[in-house]
């Protein structure tokens, strides 16, 4: 019963905040799978991303063999029209982001599909912490990954980047300009934009 699931994703965050160390023992009772089901199923959304965040923000977490499963639910969640839920869809942002500091699941074959989600979410009109989020988000998926630069390319994800150099919020700009850099990094990407493009962005000294 919902009501039965509520009380005990409560209990869990509880028990999280309480003791750090209990994020390793939830994922080794299968809780990653569990809190994606119900996002998946959009049952309690809000504190199955919660703890989910939690999870991924854990470092031995992220070293577990069961979160490289989380990076294909975690896009499809968000790119899923029925996601309604805003404090959901960031927090589960913010999960996919911890997720993604582990270089070698930044670098996993589902990891495109991040790339396309996030590209996505930045083309949404997101609040300011949400751009914060996603910015770095990429920044990890394409630091290391020629493939994880060419899928963002291809999302559309220069331009909306691009933007982002001109915003009022100086973090969010500066932060916008490492990206911009790491998309560009051994000219991987040069296929994909245009001379003009080149030429703007090295105009403001992002290279």
């Amino acid at each position: 019963m919902e009501n039965t699931v509520k009380v005990a994703l409560s209990a869990l965050l509880v028990q999280e905040r309480n003791d750090t160390s209990s994020a390793v023992l939830m994922a080794e009772a299968g809780a990653i799978d569990a809190f994606l089901d119900l996002l998946r199923s959009h049952q309690c959304e809000e504190a199955a991303g919660r703890l989910l965040e939690a999870l991924f923000n854990n470092i031995r977490v992220r070293q577990m063999k069961v979160a490289k499963y989380a990076i294909a639910p975690l896009p499809q969640y968000l790119l899923d029209p029925q996601t309604r839920s805003q404090p959901a869809r960031f927090l589960a942002t913010l999960a996919l982001g911890d997720l993604l500091q582990h270089d070698g699941l930044a670098r996993a074959s589902d990891a495109v599909s991040a790339c396309c989600a996030l590209v996505n979410l930045l083309e949404d009109q997101p609040t300011e912490e949400m751009k914060m989020v996603v910015i770095c988000a990429l920044q990890n998926l394409v630091m290391h990954s020629r493939t994880n630069r060419q899928a963002v390319a291809e999302a559309g994800g220069i331009l909306v980047v691009q933007e982002l150099l001109l915003s009022q919020n100086t973090e969010i700009a500066g932060q916008a300009a490492l990206l911009i850099k790491y998309l560009f990094s051994n000219y991987t990407l040069q296929e994909y934009v245009p001379d003009e493009l080149v030429r703007s962005l090295t105009g403001k000294s992002v290279f």
